[in-house]
């Protein structure tokens, strides 16, 4: 099993909205795509798919960046 954040970013109703989600799934049974859907309880078939599900506009999922502070 793997844990990964992922951030959804996207629109609704004219408000822009970011939100972080914590995924558990297993590689080698399904991508972060379908680990997404399964979050939200959807049978969606991708992630575009779900995104109309949910009013979202113009979204997409993203991994959060990690800045190194370098001294």
């Amino acid at each position: 099993m793997i844990k990964e954040t992922v951030i959804i970013e996207g629109s609704v109703r004219g408000m822009k909205f970011s939100k972080p989600i914590l995924l558990q799934f297993n590689p080698s049974e399904e991508n972060i795509e379908e680990a997404i859907i399964k979050f939200f309880n959807s049978h969606a078939q991708s992630f575009e798919e779900l995104a109309v599900q949910r009013g979202w506009r113009d979204s997409y999922w993203t991994f959060p960046q990690y800045y190194e502070l370098v001294i």
